[in-house]
């Protein structure tokens, strides 16, 4: 078939779908969530500050090239007081929003010390659009060696339209990818930072990251009494899913689940596994962040109702995620949705963060753990199901994610002691991503805080009344950490 023929058949498919229905669950884009903001100075003058613009090169690397595009910066000044240090906050796959420099953890820190507070958006995400649209032939410039470069020339234009004095010390902050980012930071510009609190950081990518459902399996065990029948009643449910599935018709799965258009083949199936499986993937990942939210024990109580069975109790916590609307777990429609190549500011992941993992990063959340270690199945796999998905999205057969460049370039669970000897990797039990983190005990790195029943990025949030007791203690250590580097 003509591929532009093939590609407008499933764009059809992708507006049809979204008519009154939900997408399929994409572990690639849906786990990317904005940071949770919290309000804590009534003295703040929030008019005063604004997205500013900065003009910076497409191309750091190639001085042939003398393109430039405009990239959106915030500044909160109203702490600073000429001499303090500066915290500059390194974005990542998403919009950068105003309260980034205002509601954060770190702008609390940065009042008791009077830091001046800084923050760059991330090339191609939020407004800061580097080309006129993401073909692919656009996202040549949109890795983590350009990201780094940005922020190095940013952090220059800083310093010099505030004067600020060379006494004065940089610290940057960052999490998940950005929390990468920040300790790839000190590593690559160690001149340019002086400290580095690394939050949640996936510094050591895998593109089999199987790990993932694992940490899922054991956040749910460790949420209470409950937890390990949550967790085997999960099993069974699925269990009986993937009977039903391998029957003729799929076993009226598509009636059960309320699905849009009828399972027709096998990466079907697995977008609808994924998906699933995703209900609790996001919830696991925040965990707790906020009061009134879908958390864990609420999807444990429910699994664990002995007065239905594991199945039903499944289907319940389905239909509560798609919210009364049918869901389009069509593999087509996914696959439309990643080829959309129009600029959005609003996007959080998109086409451009599955770019950077089918080049860079890979982070594919698989079904490949042992039936023992996670109870989601195994019909999303690694092989052929979420590799698949980079070549049927960009047209290049056999694309594969070069993470062993990516782990060479930066260091992965190695990096050289002296280039992060003044950087705070923080991470938490519940969260996923710990597995592909820095963590205690790691002999490259002396600065390692692990926090107990904490989810992703958490320790960058300000507590709230649902937060663990040891989230407010941990922020103490790393406040201190910050105090003994200015």
């Amino acid at each position: 078939m003509n591929k532009s023929i093939l590609l407008l058949i499933l764009v059809i498919v992708s507006i049809i779908g979204s008519i009154e229905s939900k997408k399929a669950f994409n572990v690639r884009t849906d786990l990317k969530r904005p940071l949770t903001f919290k309000h804590f100075d009534d003295k703040l003058n929030y008019d005063a500050i604004n997205y500013q613009w900065f003009t910076q090169s497409v191309d750091h690397f190639n001085p042939a090239n003398p393109s430039t595009f405009q990239q959106r910066y915030l500044i909160n000044d109203q702490y600073w007081d000429g001499k303090g240090p500066v915290f500059i906050m390194i974005n990542g796959e998403g919009p950068m929003d105003i309260n980034t420099v205002t509601q954060l953890q770190f702008v609390v820190w940065a009042q008791q010390v009077n830091a001046l507070v800084v923050s760059l958006e991330h090339r191609y995400y939020g407004a800061s659009f580097v080309t006129e649209d993401l073909s692919l032939e656009n996202l040549q410039w949109l890795n983590s060696a350009q990201a780094l470069a940005d922020n190095a020339v940013f952090r220059n234009f800083v310093e010099q339209q505030y004067n600020v004095p060379p006494t004065s010390k940089w610290i940057s902050f960052g999490g998940s990818y950005s929390g990468a980012l920040t300790s790839w930071f000190r590593i690559k510009y160690p001149h340019l930072v002086d400290a580095t609190i690394a939050s949640s950081a996936p510094v050591n990518p895998e593109v089999n990251f199987y790990q993932y459902l694992e940490t899922v399996q054991t956040a749910l065990q460790a949420s209470g009494p409950n937890g390990n029948e949550c967790v085997e009643n999960i099993a069974i449910a699925t269990q009986k899913i993937q009977a039903l599935l391998s029957q003729d018709n799929y076993g009226g799965v598509d009636q059960m689940f309320n699905l849009c258009t009828p399972l027709g083949n096998q990466n079907d199936v697995a977008t609808f596994m994924q998906s699933l499986a995703g209900n609790f993937m996001g919830v696991v990942q925040y965990n707790d962040e906020e009061p009134g939210q879908i958390d864990i024990n609420y999807l444990c109580n429910i699994m664990t109702n002995q007065s239905s069975d594991p199945l039903t109790n499944y289907i319940q916590i389905w239909d509560q995620f798609a919210d009364g609307e049918c869901v389009d777990v069509s593999y087509a429609s996914m696959i439309a949705q990643n080829q959309n190549v129009t600029n959005d500011e609003n996007a959080i992941g998109g086409r451009m963060w599955f770019y950077q993992t089918c080049v860079e990063f890979g982070y594919y959340q698989s079904s490949d753990a042992p039936a023992s270690n996670q109870p989601f199945g195994n019909l999303f796999p690694f092989q052929p199901y979420q590799i698949q998905q980079c070549a049927d999205t960009f047209g290049i057969p056999n694309m594969y994610p070069n993470v062993n460049w990516t782990i060479t370039e930066y260091g992965g669970l190695n990096p050289e002691p002296s280039s992060v000897d003044n950087t705070l990797y923080v991470n938490g039990s519940n969260d996923e991503w710990h597995n592909l983190a820095i963590l205690p005990g790691n002999p490259n790195a002396k600065n390692t805080l692990y926090i107990n029943g904490t989810s992703h990025c958490a320790d960058m949030m300000i507590p709230t009344s649902v937060s663990p007791a040891s989230l407010a203690q941990a922020q103490q250590v790393i406040f201190k950490f910050i105090q003994s580097q200015i």
